[in-house]
């Protein structure tokens, strides 16, 4: 996995990185620990990398250290510094670029206006979320004088291409029956098409849809479901099952394989303790002590390298089943799980993410990188 950050290196040190390659070369590295790809996830790493790029003029490489520092990942928050690189970006003429300074200026009613400007820049550029949030500012009248025609004839543009935000706020449109006449069966197709793209806001609206009857039949079945899906009421907080090893055969559930598999975990197998682990928590009325005998079991599994028990012992953190409430530790076992190849459902790194201060997510991968070279 280091090998191709050595690779990348070696071609630095060896004279290939001067000028432009110079600049390509830090910024690829500063991509690879941005991503985790092909190692531990790392801002302030991936900071470091983008820094020495920006300095050479590389706006890809601004943008991104500009949105480091804004945001205070992986870098110390510095506000100031953070939309001088974001202009410098912004000033290469790329779209994403340009959008990219205008939600940050967008945060600030002061520099609404501006905000509204650049995106009209971009949007006539082709960025299609750009024009999704000049229309929201066209239809909330913010930085703008308030046209609902505008902000429709903005949606419909990337709604046609499938964008979700647009597809929802066309449906808030018609729902409100604000600059279109009121449909709310109109709203329903394109809370619906917003939804099945996993856009979680239109997974709600569409469950108010179903709960009230509008444009579809009353289903508090179906609405419940939604709610849940869009992340709305308390039981749709940290669902995030256990994973099991798929290349491993399930524990016959008797006793003599029972059995082996205890004297196996017993003997310090890190294949066994997933095991036993995974069948100690397979009961809705798992008790607390039960959950703690778990977690040690997986936490052995995931000290030895295995990814399902990193998954698993990441969730039982984020839980806090068996073991305290501790995101940053969670976020830590889903970094090295993915970094030993594991694949970590989306809803687990969702609701670490979520929920994880800018301060946070750069403890986690700083435990994470040591953990990860001690290896």
């Amino acid at each position: 996995m280091k090998q191709t950050v050595l690779a990348i290196t070696l071609a630095f040190g060896l004279g290939l990185g001067f000028g432009a390659q110079a600049q390509e070369t830090e910024y690829a590295l500063g991509l690879q620990y941005h991503s985790g790809e092909g190692v531990v996830q790392n801002y302030a790493t991936a900071a470091r990398y983008f820094e020495q790029a920006a300095s050479l003029g590389f706006a890809p490489a601004q943008n991104f250290l500009g949105r480091y520092l804004f945001e205070g990942l992986g870098v110390p928050q510095d506000k100031v510094a953070a939309l001088q690189y974001l202009e410098q970006a912004a000033a290469d003429g790329d779209p994403q670029y340009i959008f990219d300074l205008a939600k940050i200026l967008e945060r600030d009613d002061t520099s609404v206006a501006r905000a509204a400007q650049l995106y009209e820049t971009a949007t006539d550029l082709g960025h299609l979320e750009a024009a999704v949030h000049l229309g929201a500012l066209f239809q909330e009248g913010r930085g703008v004088a308030q046209d609902l025609i505008k902000a429709r004839t903005l949606y419909e543009g990337p709604a046609h291409q499938g964008n979700p935000r647009a597809l929802n706020n066309l449906g808030l449109l018609y729902v409100r029956g604000t600059g279109v006449p009121q449909d709310y069966e109109k709203a329903v197709e394109f809370f619906q098409a917003a939804a099945d793209q996993g856009l979680k806001t239109a997974m709600t609206n569409l469950g108010v849809m179903y709960e009230n009857g509008y444009g579809v039949p009353i289903d508090e079945a179906q609405a419940a479901a939604l709610y849940r899906a869009g992340g709305r009421g308390a039981e749709a907080v940290d669902i995030v099952p256990f994973v099991y090893d798929t290349r491993l055969k399930p524990v016959a559930q008797n006793t003599d394989a029972l059995d082996l598999v205890q004297r196996a975990a017993d003997a310090g197998d890190p294949v066994a303790q997933f095991q036993l682990g995974w069948v100690l928590v397979q009961n809705d009325d798992t008790s607390f002590d039960t959950f703690k005998r778990a977690a040690r079991l997986f936490e052995n599994g995931a000290k030895a390298g295995h990814g399902p028990s990193m998954i698993n012992l990441a969730g039982m953190y984020l839980r806090a089943e068996g073991l305290p409430q501790d995101y940053v530790l969670a976020q830590m076992w889903v970094l090295l799980a993915r970094s030993h190849g594991a694949d970590v459902p989306a809803n687990l790194g969702d609701a670490l993410i979520q929920k994880m201060t800018p301060e946070q997510v750069n403890m986690a991968q700083s435990l994470a990188s040591t953990f990860f070279n001690q290896d």
